[in-house]
C-alpha cells in the first residue's frame, strides 16, 4: 500500500536521488517539478518512488517512472500508471506520450499505442527527457484522451 501526492519544491532532492538510484538523468526535472508525483509509504512517510509529467499545452510526456526495488511489484506499477493517468486527465491533457522500453505491452492495457518517432509532436521531440532516448532504444507511445481504466478493460 502506498500514497501518492504532488511534489513540491522541497521534494527536489528526493526526486533527484530516486532518479539517480535508477540510473536516470534528472535533466529537465526542475522545469516540471510541479508535475511530479511522489509515492510514499503511508506509515513511515518514506519516499518510495516518483513519476513525472512534462506538460506542453494539452500534451504531456510521462517520464521518470521509478520505484525503489523493495517497494516495486506488478500491482504497484499498474496502480501508479492509473494514478498518473488520472492526474493527466484532471490536468486537461488530451494526449500523453511515453518512451517505453521492454514494458511496452503493459502500457497498451491503459490505452497507449505505439507511434512512429516522426509522429511525435515537436515539443515532445525537443524535451530534455526524450533527448535521452534515441530511436531504436525505446518505443514511443501515446494515450489519447487519457481516462482511468483498469488493465482488464484494455
Amino acid at each position: 500500500m502506498f500514497t501518492v501526492r504532488r511534489a513540491n519544491h522541497s521534494d527536489r532532492e528526493t526526486i533527484v536521488r530516486l532518479l539517480r538510484q535508477a540510473g536516470l538523468s534528472a535533466d529537465g526535472t526542475d522545469a516540471h517539478l510541479e508535475n511530479f508525483l511522489i509515492v510514499e509509504d503511508p506509515v513511515s512517510r518514506r519516499e518510495l518512488g516518483t513519476v513525472g509529467l512534462e506538460i506542453y499545452g494539452d500534451r504531456g510526456l510521462l517520464r521518470s517512472f521509478v520505484m525503489e526495488s523493495d517497494a516495486w511489484n506488478a500491482k504497484t506499477g499498474m496502480e501508479l500508471i492509473a494514478v498518473v493517468l488520472t492526474y493527466a486527465r484532471k490536468t486537461g491533457l488530451k494526449e500523453v506520450y511515453l518512451m517505453a522500453g521492454i514494458t511496452a505491452s503493459i502500457f497498451e492495457h491503459f490505452g497507449f499505442e505505439p507511434v512512429d518517432w516522426e509522429e511525435l509532436p515537436e515539443e515532445i521531440r525537443h524535451s530534455a527527457h526524450k533527448r535521452e532516448v534515441e530511436p531504436g532504444e525505446g518505443v514511443p507511445m501515446v494515450c489519447r484522451n487519457p481516462a482511468v481504466r483498469s488493465p482488464a478493460e484494455g
